[in-house]
């Protein structure tokens, strides 16, 4: 298929005590070059410090507060906030203010996104997170850390909730854009590339590609393959938006 589309109310979650994984796309949509999934996550929960040595991280806040600390600098992502790791530098977070938080997570390349799926059966085996916890992130070149770990490079972040790029392969160290898209107002027309997947955070977006329109509200996504092209029509929202096939510099 040359359009994929998803929603993510559809999807079953994989939940732990703390956090709940809906995986929207994985390596096996993307071929590796990234996933995106929508996690859940109440005031006071927490996931300690560790290191993706092979991919970036992305947040896209959508709502409530993440306490982050990325190689040892702290930074709150607050909604419409925008952060990134890089590869090999340990973080960890904690959902802090008076609402549960939710955000877009990317990994670049793809692979994490197996861990998240296994918790629940890992996390139910007495003693774990334990032995088997620790190996499935080794698998995935993910290092569990202890506190005092903190050299790593410095956290990337984009001024809240303004739109235009994100990061680029610059940032991604791959062939993968991220950006945000901002239409408040109707009937705004917006030609989509292939290659490009958006993610509807808000309003209504209607996609032409040939012989078929595809219309996406909140929490739907839509993924153009390769020589697919789209003509969206806004009827005002928010949406992100990845672009594959980008020459890194």
């Amino acid at each position: 298929m040359s359009v994929r589309v998803v929603a993510s109310r559809d999807l079953t979650p994989a939940e732990v005590p703390g956090h709940s994984f809906r995986i929207i796309a994985d390596a096996k949509d993307t071929d590796g070059a990234y996933s995106l999934t929508e996690a859940t996550s109440p005031v006071g929960a927490m996931v300690p410090p560790h290191a993706h040595d092979n991919a970036i991280e992305c947040f896209y806040v959508m709502s409530g507060t993440y306490r982050m600390t990325v190689s040892g600098q702290v930074h709150e992502a607050e909604p419409g906030g925008f952060v990134l790791v890089p590869r090999g530098s340990p973080h960890n977070f904690e959902v802090v203010g008076a609402e549960p938080a939710r955000a877009a997570v990317l990994f670049a390349p793809a692979g994490f996104e197996s861990v998240f799926r296994s918790m629940p059966q890992i996390f139910g085996i007495p003693g774990e997170p334990g032995p088997l916890w620790k190996a499935i992130n080794a698998q995935y070149d993910t290092r569990l850390l202890g506190s005092g770990d903190t050299v790593g490079r410095p956290v990337v972040v984009a001024p809240t909730g303004v739109a235009g790029p994100l990061a680029g392969p610059a940032e991604t160290e791959t062939a993968l854009s991220i950006g945000l898209r901002h239409d408040p107002d109707p009937g705004r027309p917006w030609t989509v590339e292939p290659g490009t997947a958006v993610w509807i955070m808000d309003g209504r977006y209607r996609f032409d590609v040939p012989d078929c329109s595809y219309a996406l509200r909140a929490g739907e996504f839509i993924e153009l393959k390769q020589g697919a092209r789209a003509r969206a029509l806004v009827s005002g929202g928010r949406a992100l938006h990845m672009r594959t096939g980008v020459t890194p510099t």
